[in-house]
């Protein structure tokens, strides 16, 4: 199975972007929370400081030229090493979108750290360009700190993957080992099946059901229910009302699975998703004689109480 790499495939499918921001605060002494519940970066481009936060008994020192990536971390902020002083610290927010989450966010620790000494050539070269564009208020500057932002957060995280260790069992781990690296972009595609990526990997199906789970803490069937969720839920957001293209193109095959399978994990129908995202009633389907079919998956009482609710409209912003 080729294509796309595991670790660009994820990032796409999360919609991966950076918002950078940098504020060049006088006030003293200098200090750059994290934000919270989400995962954002921090370049020292110019300057010393350390990291402090709630949950960790020891300061971590930062050198001039090294990287911070933290996952909402609570509590957590940069702070100058000497108070009268500013660093020059670059930051991004990391905006990935999972309503239903995602098995590399799941996997992201509180805090990832990365120097120059320890990383290929391109990642001095990022700084350098932070560095440049910080010194002038040149035309594009943002959209030049959102790029090189991005590239040091895949350049971290490719590190972070390379110096696991053994003792790890989640979906960076998978994305260590050669085998799995091969075949972990296919386990979230929809169409993909546990046979098959057997057979890419030239194993048995119990060997390989095996090594996903020693290695990731997770069975692959696990997996690809989960990939083909979010796949029907996007579908589903995006406005399709057709739920046996919904279970086609999602990887479920029938509508009675794709039934089966929200109920499972979200305890809700797919038509009942629909109708709580879009604020309106599902829209049913004509049979050839030009009766409405009933919505097969919703329960006779779903059905009546989604026919004598009115839709609630939207709040205006």
């Amino acid at each position: 199975m080729s294509g796309m790499d595991p670790l660009s495939a994820a990032l796409d499918e999360l919609k991966f972007r950076c918002v950078a921001f940098v504020d060049r605060d006088p006030r003293l002494p200098w200090r750059r929370v994290f934000p919270a519940d989400v995962v954002s970066i921090h370049a020292v481009v110019e300057g010393h400081g350390f990291i402090e936060t709630d949950e960790l008994l020891s300061r971590h020192f930062l050198e001039e030229g090294e990287v911070v990536i933290s996952n909402g971390v609570r509590g957590g902020a940069l702070r100058a090493m000497d108070e009268g002083t500013v660093p020059d610290v670059i930051s991004a927010q990391i905006e990935l979108q999972a309503p239903l989450g995602h098995p590399m966010l799941a996997a992201l620790p509180p805090l990832i750290r990365a120097s120059s000494s320890s990383m290929p050539s391109s990642f001095d070269r990022c700084l350098h360009t932070l560095r440049e564009e910080l010194g002038a208020a040149t035309l594009g500057r943002e959209t030049i700190f959102r790029q090189m932002c991005a590239s040091l957060f895949v350049l971290v995280l490719r590190r972070y993957v390379d110096r696991l260790g053994w003792t790890h069992a989640d979906w960076f781990r998978m994305l260590a080992d050669p085998l799995l690296r091969e075949h972990l972009a296919a386990a979230s595609k929809p169409e993909t099946t546990v046979a098959a990526l057997a057979a890419a990997a030239g194993r048995s199906r119990q060997r390989t059901c095996a090594r996903f789970t020693r290695l990731g803490g997770t069975r692959p069937s696990l997996l690809l229910r989960a990939a083909r969720l979010r796949c029907a839920v996007e579908l589903l957001n995006a406005g399709e009302t057709d739920l046996s293209r919904v279970a086609r193109e999602s990887g479920f095959g029938s509508r009675q699975a794709l039934c089966r399978a929200f109920r499972r994990e979200l305890g809700i129908t797919p038509a009942a998703h629909w109708r709580s995202t879009h604020q309106r009633p599902f829209p049913r389907r004509k049979s050839r004689d030009g009766r409405e079919e009933k919505d097969p998956s919703s329960t006779p009482g779903e059905r009546l109480a989604a026919d004598l609710s009115p839709a609630i409209p939207r709040p205006r912003p």
